[in-house]
């Protein structure tokens, strides 16, 4: 009789989902500060050379930059051109970052952080509809271990983003929403429970379990949207991922500091030229291997239930385990 409130809300909800689904839901489109980014836009050029500039301008502004050709081939064979744009991965990304600094501070500051760098990137980015999505469901989970809900926060996520496919129940095939959620999840649920086991190692040890944690959720999507599976993914993406909140932080300081100083800003943008440069040596020559790839074609889903039906079992052997 206990469960029988929730099995009621739950046939409650999946009926306004598929009435909304109907409708075909709220199409949002927001795009603000449009001027005030592409000036950064313009600064970055200053700073960096191409395509380090137009690479920095896609993760950091979500600017629609080209890249020459090889690197966006590259970025597909090693399952990275997600990577990229101004996305809800990145957002997480950076907010973990700021939340590995737990070791260091106390957790509730650490989060707090997280919260902020949320805030600040979801400006740059013109508060870009993919953006905001992740900086909502990561801000609510990420309040929810403020008030000590830490074992609620993957509810506290789930409701978010039911909520929010009431909104737009469309959202629910946007490659960018199914991104956001998983890499969401990824570091919020699951990288807690690889930290206890890669936090030994040195130095990477809890980028690492981010990385891998995102990367674990994300992959099935990624097959399925281009379809073909890059052998070489899971080690492209832990050497460069590491890299993506440095570069972001970074590049943020070079853009202030050089509104105070060009010469500031040129001294900032010579070590975020280096990490961009290391991602894009990575990028080429883990996809100039002859086994980087190889095309799957359309898969059944079934394919992919089983695939997070697996992964679950494993991460709930090892959270018993750590216990």
């Amino acid at each position: 009789m206990k469960k029988l409130p929730l099995i009621l809300s739950l046939i409650l909800y999946l009926l306004i989902f598929f009435v909304r689904y109907q409708q075909g839901g709220w199409d949002i489109e927001l795009d603000l500060f449009p001027q005030i980014r592409n000036s950064l836009d313009q600064r970055i050029s200053q700073f960096l050379p191409s395509p380090q500039a137009e690479l920095l301008s896609g993760v950091l502004l979500g600017q629609n930059k080209t890249l020459p050709v090889t690197l966006k081939l590259g970025l597909r064979d090693t399952s990275t051109l997600h990577i990229v744009v101004a996305s809800g991965q990145n957002l997480s990304l950076v907010a973990a970052f700021f939340l590995s600094l737990s070791g260091l501070i106390k957790r509730k500051y650490a989060i707090a952080f997280s919260l902020l760098a949320v805030v600040l990137y979801t400006l740059l980015t013109g508060v870009a509809v993919p953006v905001l999505r992740a900086a909502i469901m990561f801000s609510l989970a990420s309040l929810a271990q403020i008030f000590g809900r830490q074992r609620e926060g993957w509810w506290v996520l789930m409701l978010t983003a039911a909520l929010m496919l009431l909104v737009n129940p469309e959202w629910i095939t946007d490659l960018s929403f199914q991104l956001s959620f998983l890499a969401t999840f990824g570091v919020v649920v699951v990288s807690p429970i690889l930290v206890g086991y890669l936090d030994k190692i040195p130095i990477i040890g809890q980028d690492l379990a981010v990385t891998l944690a995102a990367q674990l959720m994300v992959t099935p999507v990624i097959v399925q949207s281009f379809h073909q599976i890059s052998f070489v993914s899971l080690a492209a993406n832990a050497l460069v991922l590491w890299t993506i909140p440095f570069m972001m932080i970074g590049g943020s300081v070079m853009l202030v500091l050089g509104t105070i100083s060009g010469l500031l800003g040129q001294l900032i943008g010579i070590g975020v030229n280096v990490l961009l440069t290391y991602f894009i040596y990575v990028i080429k020559f883990f996809a100039s291997l002859p086994f980087a790839w190889e095309y799957v074609g359309e898969q059944v889903w079934i394919v992919w239930v089983g695939y997070y039906m697996i992964l679950g079992g494993v991460l709930l052997g090892l959270s018993k385990a750590e216990k």
